[in-house]
């Protein structure tokens, strides 16, 4: 298999002068885009990989690299593409705090980067972070980009294209870090040419326009596509700037994270007795990926995208990870199918897998024995639910984790391994059960189940959807002080708390009739927004705010009788 950038120069040749990427001003007001061509991004990245070669960032050297995304650093990824050099793409993390710095300490200790990538003092400050061994390979960030924006260097580069490329770390993307400790995933050569075949298969090629955050779109140019790239904050992304968006770059395919799909379905809710036009007539695929959303904001979008969408419909709700993506899908007309069962604390569908993954449901200790769970029978009790985790394997799941990671945080807990063929099939850490029609359910993760003093489980897209999609409010489960009388947390409301907790009550009398047991859930009003994850900022930070609860609990300002 060939390097993933192997044919760029051949996408150039056929479209030299056409818009590869777009990067958007985070100010929505703002007129000014960054922009880069077909050619220009050939011929600047090759003219990186020529100085990076130069000084040693080739052959796998996994390089820390400490740039914001923008059309610069689209430059640099490429070009150590071209030489076969890993960038080491780190998550979001606060180093002005000193857990934020421990934290990267921590990273960059388990990485063991040899390169490091970035201006002065970045680099300066990184290096004082390495408790033991440093990088021994340094370029500042302003002297490479002075070397590529010359045009009197020579503006190609040979790619090697006597080597297999296959299972060649092409870069590390960390996981945020939300759900466990954040963990360096090795994205090889033959997992991009997957993303690539899965984006075909879809229909999609270089007549198309992406539009969305960050590293997502990194491949589309290897099929002609031009991408419009989002910094804005996904909350801060406004429906008005998404249809703006569309309209302007002529958007086929869009893929947001939730808050921004919510601000969408909002936006159009709004303007839509006002005007009966489609509003995103130009996309034809919408993807949501990071958390579910619900099947009232599909049913809102999914009327006002194009013609031309495919025949299950345009919108479709993602299922899948950092370690492979993507894994599920679910249009719109899965999630209104099964409206009713998420409100009745079934979960969430997920729908079914996407291309060439295999998916299982195993049982989920941490032992190398496992066994493939039975599908669900129909009124089966919500306690009874064969839930196990999901499994997948595939090839845009990762094999590998960067350095010390795989020591860490691989063996029985990340894989299971089938003692029978020797197939590795990656634990998502999510747990979920199939149905009788074979579709895939989400009931939450593993680590964020809450064990019961008789043994049972619950689980939290059961008991938040039940409640949320029944009084339209946002909560979050969270096991207390003893994990037995577990909490439910409550998001800012408009109505009063008291009569919402009344609500909640009758509610919960109506969920125990479900799940086959009488439970014992404390309603407590957080009063202002979740703390989310930095990346979609859709996923629920639970021990901070388990934290909080534990320490209200302790001095008794709420009332534990509940």
């Amino acid at each position: 298999m060939k390097n993933i950038l192997f044919d760029l120069a051949e996408m150039t040749k056929k479209h030299p002068n056409k818009i590869a990427f777009i990067f958007l001003n985070k100010d929505p007001k703002s007129t000014e885009v960054n922009q880069i061509s077909f050619k220009e991004l050939d011929e600047k990245s090759s003219r990186a990989a020529t100085l990076l070669s130069r000084e040693g960032f080739h052959d796998g050297i996994v390089t820390i690299v400490l740039a914001k995304p923008s059309i610069d650093f689209v430059i640099l990824l490429y070009g150590m593409l071209k030489t076969g050099a890993v960038p080491l793409l780190l998550p979001s993390l606060d180093i002005r705090t000193k857990s934020g710095r421990e934290q990267l300490r921590k990273i960059l200790e388990r990485a063991n980067p040899r390169g490091i990538i970035g201006n002065k003092f970045s680099i300066f400050v990184s290096q004082i972070l390495f408790l033991n061994k440093k990088p021994e390979k340094k370029l500042i960030f302003s002297n490479l980009k002075r070397f590529y924006s010359n045009d009197s260097n020579a503006k190609s580069f040979a790619i090697n294209s006597d080597m297999d490329w296959t299972n060649s770390a092409a870069f590390v993307k960390y996981t945020t870090g939300t759900t466990g400790p954040a963990k360096g995933v090795i994205y090889t050569h033959g997992m991009l040419h997957s993303h690539l075949q899965t984006l075909v298969s879809e229909g999609i090629d270089d007549q198309d326009v992406f539009y969305g955050r960050g590293g997502t779109l990194i491949v589309h140019p290897i099929i002609g596509s031009s991408s419009v790239l989002n910094l804005s904050s996904p909350k801060q992304t406004s429906g008005f700037d998404i249809v703006s968006i569309a309209n302007k770059w002529s958007v086929t395919t869009a893929v947001l994270s939730p808050p921004t799909a919510i601000n969408l379905a909002d936006y159009i809710s709004k303007q839509a007795n006002q005007n009966n036009d489609k509003m995103l007539s130009s996309i034809k695929r919408l993807y949501v990926g990071g958390e579910s959303v619900s099947a009232q904001v599909a049913e809102i979008i999914e009327p006002h995208l194009s013609h031309d969408c495919p025949s299950e419909g345009g919108f479709h709700s993602v299922y899948g990870a950092t370690e492979g993506f993507p894994l599920c899908y679910a249009s719109s007309s899965i999630l209104s199918e099964t409206r009713e069962q998420t409100a009745s604390g079934m979960g969430v569908c997920l729908g079914d897998e996407v291309g060439d993954i295999d998916l299982r449901i195993l049982s989920y200790n941490e032992s190398e024995d496992f066994h493939d769970m039975p599908i669900m029978e129909e009124e089966t009790p919500i306690s009874k639910i064969p839930v196990g985790e999901i499994s997948v394997k595939g090839p845009v799941v990762y094999s590998n984790l960067i350095g010390q990671d795989e020591e860490i945080f691989g063996g029985p807990i990340s894989w299971a391994t089938n003692k029978k063929d020797g197939t590795r099939w990656h634990r998502t850490g999510d747990l979920g059960y199939r149905d009788q029609q074979n579709r895939v359910w989400i009931v939450g993760r593993k680590n964020h189940s809450v064990k019961l003093h008789n043994g049972l489980f619950l689980f939290t897209k059961q008991v938040e959807e039940f409640f949320n999609t029944r009084l339209g409010i946002r909560t979050a489960l969270v096991p207390g002080s003893d994990n037995q009388k577990p909490v439910l947390l409550v998001e800012k409301i408009e109505s009063k708390w008291p009569v919402i907790e009344i609500l909640m009550q009758n509610e919960l009398k109506k969920y125990s009739e479900l799940f086959g047991e009488k439970l014992n859930l404390q309603f407590l009003l957080y009063g202002k927004s979740f703390p989310v994850d930095s990346g979609h900022e859709a996923k629920i930070e639970r021990d901070k705010l388990n934290s909080w609860v534990i320490k209200k609990l302790k001095n008794n300002q709420v009332n534990t009788s509940l």
